[in-house]
C-alpha cells in the first residue's frame, strides 16, 4: 500500500481522570486536531487499570465504530462490562478507542471518503490511528489492532479490515448492511410504504422522528446516508429528492437506477471481500440478530457462502433479539479479538516486527469439544502444536507434517480437558506463534 506521511496540528488534551480501581477500565475524554476533516474531533479513550503502574508495557488496541447517530460515547455503557471481562481474566489489559464520526447533513460519515461528508476513511486510518500510537502506548503493528462496529460501524470494521489487511490483525462487525443486492429488493417496498406517490418525492428531513432507528421513514433516510458515501453528488439534477446533493439509487416510481447503483457496487461488502485472501491473516468475527428491524439478518447469514468461496477465517454469530447488539455478543467479541491480538508487554517503538513469529487463528474460541488451529509457515516443515495451561504444563501436543507458504488447518480434540485458559503453541522450525484459547463447560 502507498505510505503517506501525515502531519498532525499540536494536540489538544482534555483530560479527565477517575481514579483507577484495580483490574478495571477507566475512561480519558479528549480531542485532537484531524487533518482529514480539517477540524478537531472528540475521542474516548479506555485504558486498563494498570497502564500508568507499567510506564514500560505497550498494549494491544481495539477500534470500536459506532452506528449512525452515535458518538465518542458510544461504549460508555460498555465500560463495566469490559472491567468485569478484564478483572475476571476473559480479556487481557488492552486499550479501547472510540473516535466521534458524526457529522452533517445526515447525522454521521459512513466511513468512506465523500465530498459531502468528508473523508472518514482517511479520519481513521491516517489519523485517529497514528495519533493514538503517538499519544498512547499502543503496540505499532497490525498483531496488535482490532476492530469493533456496530451497525454502520460495522461496515467500516468489514471496509477497514479488508482495504487496510495490513493494519488489522482482526475484526467483529455487528448488524451491518453486508449485501445491498439482497436488502435492496425490501428497501424497495418499505419506500413506497414510507412515501406518497408514485411518483414519489424522497425527503430527508420529511419524517416526524429524529431519531435515526426510529419508526418513520427510517429506510429512505439510511439510502440518503449511504448514498452520501457511495454516490455523492453536490450538482445533483434529481429534482424529485431534498436534499439535492446526492444520487439517490430509485428514480421517482421507485425504479431502482441501473447507473447509480453501479457506483454503489464498488462499496459492497461481497465485491470488496475479493481482495482478501488468506494469507492475509484477517480474522472475521460477524454477527446479526434474527429479529433485525432494519433487515439485515438474511444478508448477513447468507455472507457466509462468500466467506467460505475466497476460504476466509470467520465465525457468524447468529442470536434472537433486534438491531441492537447485546452484551453475548460484545463479550464474544472481545474474547475473539483479545486470543489474536498481540499480549501486553514491555515494547519500545524501535523494536522491529517479530520476523520469526507465525501467526496462527484458532476457531470456534471460546471452545468446547474441539478447536481448530491453522497458520501460515513460511516453509514446508514438521510442526509441532501444544496446549499448555496457566501453569506452563503442556496438557496435549501433535506433532504435524505441514506446508509451507498456504494455510494449514488442525483440529485437536478437546473433550477431555477442564473449563479454564489455555494457551496454544505452534513451533515450525525457527518459527514459532502462540496463542490465548478458553475452554468452556460442556
Amino acid at each position: 500500500m502507498k505510505k503517506q506521511t501525515l502531519f498532525l496540528a499540536p494536540l489538544i488534551f482534555l483530560f479527565f481522570y477517575p481514579f483507577p480501581v484495580k483490574a478495571q477500565f477507566f475512561k480519558i475524554d479528549t480531542e485532537f486536531y484531524s487533518n482529514s476533516l480539517k477540524e478537531i474531533r472528540k475521542v474516548s479513550i479506555y485504558l486498563p487499570h494498570n497502564y500508568y503502574q507499567e510506564q514500560e508495557a505497550y498494549y494491544p488496541a481495539v477500534y470500536f465504530l459506532h452506528g449512525w447517530g452515535g458518538n465518542q460515547n458510544a461504549l460508555d455503557d460498555r465500560q463495566m462490562l469490559m472491567s468485569h471481562l478484564l478483572t475476571s481474566g476473559q480479556i487481557q489489559p488492552m486499550i479501547v478507542v472510540c473516535a466521534d464520526n458524526g457529522c452533517q447533513p445526515f447525522g454521521t460519515g459512513v466511513y468512506v471518503n465523500s465530498v459531502i461528508t468528508g473523508n472518514f476513511e482517511d479520519f481513521t486510518i491516517l489519523d485517529l490511528i497514528p495519533w493514538v500510537e503517538d499519544n498512547f502506548r499502543a503496540i505499532p503493528q497490525k498483531e496488535a489492532r482490532g476492530l469493533i462496529g456496530q451497525s454502520l460501524g460495522g461496515y467500516g470494521a468489514f471496509r477497514f479490515g479488508i482495504f487496510h489487511k495490513d493494519k488489522f490483525r482482526a475484526i467483529s462487525s455487528h448488524a451491518a448492511q453486508v449485501n445491498y443486492d439482497l436488502w435492496m429488493p425490501a428497501v424497495r417496498q418499505m419506500l413506497m410504504l414510507e412515501n406518497s406517490g408514485p411518483p414519489y418525492f424522497y425527503n430527508f428531513y420529511g419524517f416526524m422522528n429524529d431519531e435515526s432507528m426510529g419508526p418513520n421513514g427510517f429506510f429512505t433516510r439510511s439510502l440518503f446516508l449511504a448514498s452520501s458515501g457511495f454516490s455523492p453528488d453536490p450538482n445533483s439534477n434529481q429534482t424529485y429528492i431534498n436534499p439535492q446533493i446526492i444520487q439517490f439509487p430509485f428514480n421517482q416510481y421507485c425504479q431502482l437506477l441501473d447507473s447509480v447503483y453501479a457506483k454503489w457496487k464498488a462499496f459492497n461488502i461481497p465485491t470488496m471481500l475479493s481482495n482478501l485472501s488468506p494469507a492475509d491473516s484477517v480474522s472475521i468475527l460477524y454477527g446479526c440478530g434474527l429479529y433485525d428491524e432494519t433487515m439485515a439478518y438474511f444478508p448477513n447469514f447468507a455472507l457466509q457462502d462468500t466467506l467460505a468461496h475466497h476460504n476466509l477465517s470467520y465465525e457468524f454469530f447468529s442470536h434472537k433479539a433486534g438491531h441492537a447488539m447485546p452484551e453475548t455478543y460484545f463479550t464474544r467479541s472481545m474474547i475473539f479479538l483479545d486470543s489474536l491480538l498481540l499480549d501486553y508487554s514491555i515494547y519500545t517503538k524501535d523494536q522491529a516486527p517479530f520476523s520469526d513469529e507465525i501467526l496462527i487463528e484458532t476457531m470456534p474460541n471460546p471452545f468446547s469439544e474441539y478447536v481448530d488451529v491453522s497458520f501460515v509457515p513460511d516453509n514446508s516443515a514438521d510442526a509441532l502444536i501444544e496446549i499448555a495451561d496457566l501453569k506452563g504444563a503442556i496438557v496435549k501436543h501433535m506433532h504435524k507434517q505441514v506446508k509451507g507458504k498456504v494455510r494449514n488447518r488442525i483440529r485437536f480434540n478437546t473433550s477431555e480437558l477442564s473449563p479454564g485458559i489455555y494457551f496454544i503453541r505452534v513451533t515450525s522450525g525457527r518459527f514459532t506463534g502462540s496463542e490465548k484459547i478458553i475452554r468452556l463447560e460442556g
